[in-house]
């Protein structure tokens, strides 16, 4: 039995999903529309469905349309950007980093990384103070600093830019000697020329602010380029002596004070050490006066025979009694040793250093020294 015959009185769409009528569904979605932009629902009943439709397409191009133009004017700018704002060509504001919108037809913007530094360089034969002609050439790096004024201040920033630093360098070049741009100088002209640099971008309000400049070696001319090479490195030759003249100053000099400190102190220990013998001999003598004064002839032998033994002490030679017979032993060993004493006891001893416990009074036992009697005048 086919599927639209009829049984026993059914309708074979009963209980069944009908497709939904289109036209009614635009239709509804066209008032709906109409009731957003403010239409009335009252239509004549005599309207074909062609124009309805064609009503709803144009309300959904238009729908469409403004949410595209909505969309299109959201933007983003970097944490290191900056975006002018334009409304029809004339700057309105400047906007920082983060999310942004701006009607569009009616607005622009322009997007610039400010945070970047961009360089250069600029070479040129420039005049010296002193009427030599020079080779000099610089590095100037830079960045965006105001980006109302980088955009529509000057035609043209980075030719600015280079002018300006021509001018600046020209300026300084002309006030310095050939000597000192390029021997020692090179330093101090390429701060000048910073400083002058940024004043003048200063003036013209540029919109760029200058974040360094390198000046690079200056070159002579080519029919001198030896001789101020020969000078050049003359200079480095002299401050490389001087480094080591101070390097040595600096070895030998501690050492030298620290020689004559020691050799000071010895001198003032030995004239302490004399200062103190002689005062003890005095005393010594001072001491012995008394006794002199009480028996002169007996303080003399006395003085005598200490004399003569400090003296033959040193001496390889005996006096003996050529009377005696008694066999005499001579140590011989011990007679050549006292002749090769070192010079060191020599001069002790006869500073009167002498120990006693050193002499040999073995030699000397049971003998009888002879020596001169003087009498005074007197006697």
């Amino acid at each position: 039995m086919g599927w639209n015959e009829p049984e026993k009185g059914k309708d074979p769409w009963q209980n069944k999903n009908q497709p939904p009528d289109l036209d009614e569904v635009f239709k509804r979605l066209q008032e709906k529309i109409k009731k957003m932009f403010g239409g009335t629902n009252n239509k004549p009943e005599s309207t074909p469905s062609g124009n309805s439709n064609n009503g709803l397409l144009g309300g959904l191009v238009v729908l469409v349309a403004f949410v595209l133009w909505v969309i299109s004017g959201i933007f983003i700018v970097d944490p290191a950007e900056q975006a002018a704002i334009l409304r029809f060509g004339k700057y309105v504001e400047t906007v920082g980093p983060g999310p942004h919108w701006i009607p569009r037809i009616i607005s622009s913007k322009i997007v610039l990384n400010v945070d970047r530094v961009l360089d250069y360089s600029y070479s040129a034969q420039m005049l010296t103070r002193d009427e030599n002609l020079v080779a000099v050439s610089l590095a100037v790096q830079y960045r965006i600093q105001d980006l109302q004024h980088y955009l529509f201040n000057v035609a043209n920033p980075e030719k600015s830019l280079q002018q300006a630093t021509s001018s600046a360098l020209r300026q300084v070049v002309g006030t310095t000697t050939l000597d000192q741009i390029i021997t020692e100088g090179r330093e101090v002209w390429g701060n000048k020329v910073q400083d002058t640099l940024i004043k003048t971008l200063g003036l013209y309000k540029t919109g760029i602010v200058i974040v360094n400049v390198s000046p690079q070696p200056a070159r002579a001319p080519e029919s001198v380029q030896d001789a101020f090479d020969d000078a050049i490195k003359a200079q480095e030759d002299e401050k490389r002596f001087k480094e080591q003249a101070f390097a040595y100053a600096a070895k030998v000099v501690p050492i030298a004070e620290g020689n004559a400190s020691r050799i000071e102190q010895e001198a003032e220990a030995f004239s302490k050490q004399v200062v103190l013998r002689a005062q003890g001999e005095v005393a010594e003598f001072l001491a012995l006066l008394p006794q002199y004064l009480i028996d002169p002839q007996v303080m003399s032998e006395r003085m005598y025979l200490e004399t003569m033994q400090k003296v033959l002490n040193n001496s390889s030679k005996i006096i003996v009694d050529g009377k005696s017979g008694n066999l005499m032993y001579l140590p011989l060993e011990k007679l050549m040793g006292n002749k090769t004493m070192r010079p060191s006891q020599n001069q002790a001893q006869n500073n009167g250093a002498t120990d006693d416990s050193s002499l040999d009074n073995s030699i000397l036992a049971g003998r009888d020294l002879t020596r001169p009697v003087y009498r005074d005048a007197r006697d």
